[in-house]
């Protein structure tokens, strides 16, 4: 019994340790409307995948989305999920939706920058 009992309470203990502690994701800040009828701000964070041709776009409320560039099209294309990527018109982005989320990002953003040569 004291056994089941001491478990119980380390487990809710751990629980209660897996509050929100991770770090901020790191990256550019881009517009974003997450959600129907929400209007685009910028709240969520674009992190390029070093050395792959994929990006991993940050909700502020945890979600994220991964997607890549596909090079042979020049087009990005989503990796975590059902939703189609549909293009939107924006001046001077790219401006997409995925489901009821809708982002903005820099052009050119979506691919891996080439890598510095070192001395």
């Amino acid at each position: 019994m004291f056994l089941r009992t001491s478990s119980a309470v380390a487990a809710l203990a751990l629980l209660a340790a897996c509050g929100d502690v991770s770090p901020a994701p790191s990256g550019e800040t881009i517009e974003c409307a997450i959600g129907a009828g929400t209007d685009f701000a910028s709240v969520c964070t674009l992190e390029r995948v070093a050395g792959k041709q994929e990006i991993i776009l940050h909700h502020p409320d945890g979600g994220f989305r991964r997607m890549t560039y596909v090079p042979a099209t020049g087009t990005l294309a989503p990796l975590d999920g059902a939703d189609p990527l549909v293009l939107e018109e924006g001046e001077g982005v790219v401006q997409f939706a995925l489901g009821a989320n809708r982002y903005r990002i820099p052009r050119g953003a979506q691919q891996d920058p080439a890598p510095t040569p070192t001395p």
